[in-house]
């Protein structure tokens, strides 16, 4: 019988045969090293010249970057982060850690110069949906939208598509 059927339900692929890559999805968050801001900077030159970097927690590359608030080359906040997995991790030193992702109907007014700073969209527009952002699980219920104001909850919480150990 194929794969998926009812009595053969489908296996995740990094479970079988597994490759020293699909072990790296298993990686928990405690054994990355800690991330300098000499980390940050040469992963800031690396992706701004192209080059593909990779999730340390969950090996994905096609939402992985370092970022830098306000993103000019004098940033004042410094981290990398991962929009498959959660994986967030400040250039302080600090260990890495999981975000939770969060995604609501923003009722806020964006004006025709703006953009919204969470998700990007671009105004003019009186409303938007999927607003998201990635919130620290003690930011849950206490951390409101600066748009429209509303209290991030645990019911604005949707999960990953590659889950941690």
């Amino acid at each position: 019988m194929a794969s998926g059927t009812r009595n053969n339900p489908p296996r995740p692929a990094a479970r079988l045969n597994r490759t020293q890559a699909e072990v790296q999805l298993h990686m928990k968050l405690s054994e990355i090293p800690n991330y300098s801001a000499d980390d940050w900077q040469r992963d800031r030159v690396a992706d701004a010249a192209g080059s593909v970097l990779a999730c340390p927690n969950c090996a994905r590359t096609e939402c992985f970057h370092p970022v830098g608030i306000p993103p000019n080359d004098g940033s004042k906040r410094k981290y990398r982060a991962c929009n498959v997995c959660g994986f967030w991790q400040e250039a302080d030193e600090t260990r890495a850690g999981r975000r939770r992702m969060t995604v609501h109907t923003c009722l806020g007014k964006i004006t025709e110069s703006q953009r919204c700073e969470y998700c990007g969209a671009r105004g003019p527009t009186n409303w938007h949906g999927g607003c998201w952002r990635m919130v620290a699980a003690e930011q849950l219920g206490t951390l409101s939208c600066q748009n429209c104001n509303v209290i991030l909850t645990p019911y604005h919480v949707i999960p990953w598509p590659v889950q941690a150990e």
